[in-house]
């Protein structure tokens, strides 16, 4: 079951099944507003500079090496590792 199914029969259950409570309402609102989002993208694993990139970059100047190296470093904590 996924988590829209699920929500969408706790749904029907406070609809069908919940008393009247100002929490139930609550419940209610919540789980509509959260249906009616658009799912978010799906994540795709961090892809990093291959060894054959990197061996590309290694005939370049130092500068730009150590450049390449800081901003893969920075991607890599930005994407959480």
């Amino acid at each position: 079951m996924t988590k829209d199914e699920a929500l969408a029969l706790a749904l029907h259950a406070l609809h069908t099944k919940g008393e009247h409570h100002p929490q139930v309402y609550e419940a209610i609102y919540a789980i509509q507003t959260v249906l009616a989002q658009p799912p978010l993208p799906e994540q795709r694993p961090w892809v990093g500079l291959t060894d054959d990139d990197w061996a590309k970059i290694e005939d370049m100047p130092d500068a730009f090496d150590q450049g390449v190296a800081w901003a893969q470093a920075r991607l890599k904590e930005r994407n959480n590792g």
